[in-house]
């Protein structure tokens, strides 16, 4: 089964915005060209072996997923957000491959469309 990358990297884009209510960039990392990046080393990693340029871009993605998800678990406006996204905090510290990280982003984006519709429905 192969990969979208375009498609995981605007995922990706989607989530940072929505956790950080801002505007496409680089600032919390909201920028699906961060992502892409991290495919284009991964590629090259499968090559040549072991590569610290993979190791910081992808511990930086890392970082940047752990900072939204713990920006969505203090959201007082989800019902219970601290028990959505805790599990999947960790989840996150134990990902080692750029498709544990798809699998979060996946799960979280459909967290807050679910926890959004519950709020409309009220």
């Amino acid at each position: 089964m192969a990969i979208d990358y375009y498609r995981e990297a605007r995922n990706y884009e989607t989530l940072m915005r929505r956790a950080f209510n801002c505007e496409r960039g680089k600032r919390y990392g909201a920028n699906q060209d961060l992502f892409l990046e991290l495919f284009e080393v991964d590629k090259m990693k499968q090559f040549r072996g072991a590569f610290t340029v993979y190791d910081r871009h992808f511990l930086k993605i890392k970082l940047n997923l752990e900072k939204a998800l713990i920006k969505l678990k203090k959201r007082k406006r989800y019902y219970n957000s601290y028990y959505h996204f805790t599990p999947l905090l960790l989840r996150l510290h134990h990902a080692t491959k750029p498709q544990h990280l798809i699998k979060i982003i996946n799960i979280s984006l459909s967290k807050i469309i679910r926890l959004e519709n519950q709020l409309k429905r009220k």
